[in-house]
């Protein structure tokens, strides 16, 4: 190796360790106050003055020049606290995220959260679980077909809680051990209604 290659592996070396600072600080204040939001916390000639340097920056690293991301790594610190400090003086909370778990039937834990950066909050904790959040929830439930039988169970059976579900062709022995097929019209499973689900509803 000529010395301008082990020039170049020391520069890229000490890019990437720049980087990894501004990186630090970056993930540990989204965790803290939520993914993308503590720069909307802040008046909005602040905010611009934080994306121009972080565009800086950006354009730095693009350029490999060291000595301009070692300036704008400086300052992307710099205004990283610059945009805590404002958010805290506005009287803005940190994130505080609220999460809801249960173990499925899988063995996985689920654990269902309010927002998306809640959920971007709870990615780094190194725990191993599915972190959904309610508008993902809503979203499944209302493109599940079952959905609309465990609806019209907690209808006719108000404070029931469902236990299983189970596909059964229709015509099949039931299994009573599980429960009774639900009593209502097999019409409300449109694709498959020749496959009603029968469920165990428990009060």
């Amino acid at each position: 190796m000529n010395p301008g290659q082990q020039d170049t592996s020391g520069t890229a070396m000490a890019i990437q360790g720049l980087v990894q600072s501004v990186d630090l600080v970056t993930d540990a204040l989204e965790r803290k106050w939520g993914v993308g939001r503590l720069r909307l916390l802040v008046g909005d000639g602040l905010r611009e003055r934080f994306d121009r340097q972080w565009a800086k920056w950006q354009a730095a690293y693009a350029a490999q020049d060291l000595e301009a991301v070692r300036a704008h790594s400086e300052a992307m610190r710099r205004a990283w606290a610059a945009l805590e400090q404002a958010a805290i003086a506005a009287g803005h909370q940190i994130l505080a995220t609220e999460v809801w778990e249960t173990r499925m039937p899988n063995g996985r834990v689920l654990g269902i959260v309010r927002s998306l950066p809640e959920a971007h909050a709870l990615a780094g904790d190194g725990r191993e679980r599915d972190i959904w959040t309610l508008d993902e929830v809503g979203r499944v439930l209302a493109a599940w077909d079952a959905y609309r039988w465990v609806e019209a169970s907690h209808a006719h059976f108000p404070g029931a809680q469902i236990t299983a579900l189970r596909l059964t062709p229709r015509g099949s022995e039931f299994d009573w051990k599980l429960g009774d097929e639900i009593p209502f019209g097999h019409g409300l499973c449109d694709s498959h209604a020749h496959t009603p689900i029968t469920t165990r509803a428990t009060p």
